[in-house]
């Protein structure tokens, strides 16, 4: 089960104000999802017609979406991200980090969409926050150039697992436009060393209130 809760927990020095898990039966499960398309839509053309179950959406002092992102757990079942990948994840994951893997500790997130480079740079620490405080271990995702820029940034280094191919991808009625052509990756990455490693740079700051609500994803069972 995935929770909603406001805990004392972390929040970005970039201006969050607050943050939501929105379902499906949210009340702003439609404005995330128009702001998510718009952003795609925007950048490559493209007309999106599903989206993750899980989206977290942040927020500035005025209400004002700033960014949002997908999320779907692993054990709630196939990944879209396993279309562009010769097995499952967990294999994928564990052949590539040399490690065992268990499907009931990995995640994938997706419609990462922000209105600027800086939000999109707050973003994934809030993500990955998240994402640690659910109990999962690791993360996969598809990554455009920018994207994989913005990681760099933060001096975060994902692992690459493989081309993520149009042609691998079943038709949803979704218009990709000019997405495909920025040659995306599936890359995975280790959660916690990635929590670890943003909590030493100061990229995470204890005590939300300063700024706002975080959301925590609460996921009853996950484990390494």
């Amino acid at each position: 089960m995935i929770t909603s809760t406001t805990p004392a927990g972390f929040c970005s020095r970039h201006g969050f104000a607050s943050a939501s898990l929105v379902e499906a039966t949210h009340a702003q499960r439609q404005e995330v999802e128009q702001f998510i398309a718009a952003v795609y839509l925007r950048r490559y053309g493209a007309q999106l017609r599903s989206f993750l179950p899980h989206l977290l959406a942040y927020r500035d002092t005025n209400g004002v979406l700033l960014a949002a992102v997908g999320v779907r757990l692993g054990s709630a079942g196939r990944l879209f991200v396993e279309q562009y990948l010769d097995g499952p994840a967990e294999s994928a994951l564990a052949g590539r980090m040399s490690v065992p893997v268990a499907r009931s500790g990995l995640a994938e997130v997706g419609n990462f969409a922000a209105i600027s480079s800086g939000s999109a740079r707050a973003l994934i620490p809030q993500m990955t926050h998240a994402l640690h405080h659910a109990g999962v271990r690791w993360v996969l995702f598809t990554a455009t150039r920018t994207l994989r820029n913005t990681f760099d940034r933060l001096q975060l280094q994902p692992v690459a697992l493989a081309p993520a191919l149009q042609s691998r991808v079943k038709d949803d009625g979704t218009e990709w436009g000019s997405y495909y052509a920025t040659h995306p990756h599936v890359l995975c990455g280790d959660v916690a060393a990635g929590h670890a490693f943003l909590l030493s740079r100061q990229a995470l700051h204890p005590q939300a209130a300063r700024w706002g609500v975080e959301t925590t994803l609460c996921q009853a069972g996950v484990g390494a």
